[in-house]
């Protein structure tokens, strides 16, 4: 069974042990009340860029609100039963971790099913590199001011300081593996 990532809680015991309101929160990152509010009852998943937003205004990093309980032993093995999953706010893109765990990890690897038909508002940036392989459909890649089309079997490298998009290039969900180095720990 696949393990869901309950990040909620630890963004609300964050916020009030730093004495900080809801409308404090929503002043600081320009994210509404009610949609910290469902992150924080884990109604919502937090998109990658909101959960950025709150990582860095709350002081800490994404990876402690995503972080589970990991055996301290080094995994090489990720069973497909154990991945840890994690999907978007708007349930357009499904992350699968690959790796049996991030401790002390120099990369990360998910594999990624899209279902999101048009670019998103906003672009997203984060410390690193990234590497993208399509194993099925079409996608775009937003990167700065270009769009680049990859088909199944292309694959794409760049800095991840780049504002970055990803969606589908058509009307059919992709798949495709993704690495980010350092990890950014979606999951």
């Amino acid at each position: 069974m696949q393990t869901k990532i309950d990040i909620g809680p630890k963004i609300k015991k964050i916020r009030l042990e730093k004495g900080l309101k809801l409308k404090d929160v929503a002043k600081e990152t320009g994210l509404s009340i009610g949609l910290i509010s469902k992150v924080e009852n884990n109604s919502t998943s937090p998109s990658l860029s909101t959960l950025i937003k709150l990582a860095n205004f709350l002081g800490t990093d994404a990876s402690f609100f995503l972080e589970e309980a990991e055996k301290k032993e080094s995994a090489v093995v990720c069973r497909k039963e154990d991945r840890k999953v994690w999907t978007s706010n708007d349930d357009k893109i499904y992350f699968e971790l690959l790796n049996p765990s991030l401790r002390s990890k120099k990369i990360e690897v998910v594999c990624a099913r899209i279902e999101r038909f048009e670019s998103p508002d906003e672009k997203y940036t984060h410390e690193g590199e990234e590497f993208g392989l399509v194993l099925k459909g079409h996608l775009h890649i937003d990167l700065e001011n270009k769009t680049y089309l990859l088909k199944e079997g292309d694959s794409i490298y760049f800095k991840s300081t780049v504002p970055h998009a990803i969606y589908c290039a058509n009307s059919e969900p992709a798949e495709a593996i993704w690495v980010n180095s350092p990890p950014i720990k979606i999951l």
